[in-house]
């Protein structure tokens, strides 16, 4: 969007944000990715929703003091992922964006968008999203134990492989954990402090001052 810029009053970037069990997105022209800039933003989305995670990329945009000390206060668990898959979620919802983006430029003959930014993403949020079949903006609380058995295609609860207190290894490809003397994994061992409920599930982990021989 930064070749764009001059079409839309200096606006160089789309701030998203994606509930993933609603879908709900929300879309936010900025100027800059200042730490100053980033707070007001969900400064703004936490008048009205207050979540109890928020997952980013490892950007020095929401990895700063301004930003971090505001989730702080907040009591939001701040948290990064180095899973291939990480962003699946958002990027699909950027590409249907991108794809209505690119109808209106065609439709208006103009790459102005900024004007038409929350129109697209009400329509996006009232129409029937395909993963679970409900309008994200419908969603209730209520809805969330059936919409997890559709999007995860599961009938019980979601379980944690492993409790506070274990053990583990680091995978050296960062896709998993894995408990157990196995090549691939960090001698290196690691304590799980604390599990969270996040979707998918995470942990966090401390050095455990242990270091696994191979035999």
């Amino acid at each position: 969007m930064q070749k764009l810029s001059r079409y839309n009053k200096g606006y160089r970037y789309i701030l998203t944000i994606i509930d993933v069990m609603s879908r709900y997105l929300r879309a936010f022209p900025i100027k800059d990715k200042k730490a100053s800039t980033i707070k007001q933003v969900l400064q703004k989305v936490f008048r009205k929703v207050k979540p109890k995670n928020l997952q980013t990329d490892k950007g020095t945009e929401s990895y700063n003091k301004i930003v971090r000390a505001m989730l702080k206060r907040y009591k939001i668990h701040h948290y990064s992922t180095k899973s291939e898959t990480k962003c699946a979620i958002l990027e699909r919802a950027h590409r249907t964006l991108r794809e209505r983006l690119h109808r209106a430029f065609t439709y208006r003959n103009s790459y102005k968008y900024y004007d038409i930014l929350p129109e697209l993403v009400h329509s996006y949020n009232h129409s029937i999203h395909r993963a679970h079949g409900f309008e994200p903006a419908q969603v209730t609380t209520d809805d969330e134990p059936e919409l997890y058995k559709r999007l995860y295609h599961s009938n019980v609860d979601p379980q944690f492989s492993f409790a506070a207190g274990d053990i583990v290894r680091l995978s050296k490809a960062h896709k998993a954990f894995r408990i157990g003397y196995l090549l691939g994994w960090t001698e290196e061992a690691f304590r799980i402090y604390k599990r969270y409920p996040t979707i998918p599930l995470s942990l966090s982990l401390s050095l455990s001052n242990l270091y696994i021989t191979r035999f």
